[in-house]
């Protein structure tokens, strides 16, 4: 299944959205996360998203060739990544996974992961979290030995 229709399957059995405005990444000014890394809440909690429900979040991600997240991991949320275009890795723990179009990573709660753009080319993700993501369930980490800093 293509990661869209995955995405706009999983969106019609978690949410109601009825009398809510459907999300229109264009429509979202982006957050700047780190240099080189931005994203756009569409869904969940944070005052700047359109469609509101504690039970989901869903961010697209943008990083530029090169660039990663921050190493960090959720206290309770858990979440998945679904790429939709570029290569790049998934660090799962200190272990990578090579990802691409089509690519679909779950991260369980408690686990640190850093997300990184190939050198050659962006990487465009969802982010989605269950329960909606929170700045209080993130949690700021150290690379895990062996991984990239």
């Amino acid at each position: 299944m293509k990661p869209q229709f995955f995405l706009l399957s999983l969106l019609a059995t978690t949410l109601d959205v009825q009398g809510q405005d459907a999300p229109n990444a264009d429509a979202i000014s982006p957050v700047i996360v780190s240099p080189g890394v931005e994203l756009k809440e569409l869904i969940g909690v944070t005052p700047s998203t359109v469609t509101k429900t504690d039970r989901l979040s869903v961010a697209l991600f943008h990083l530029e060739p090169g660039r990663a997240s921050a190493w960090s991991y959720t206290k309770t949320g858990e979440e998945s990544f679904v790429v939709l275009k570029g290569h790049g890795e998934v660090w799962v723990g200190s272990h990578p996974h090579p990802v691409r179009p089509g690519s679909f990573i779950t991260v369980p709660a408690g686990v640190v992961r850093s997300v990184r753009a190939g050198k050659a080319e962006a990487l465009d993700f969802y982010a989605l979290t269950t329960p909606a993501w929170t700045s209080a369930d993130d949690v700021l980490a150290t690379a895990p030995d062996g991984a990239p800093r």
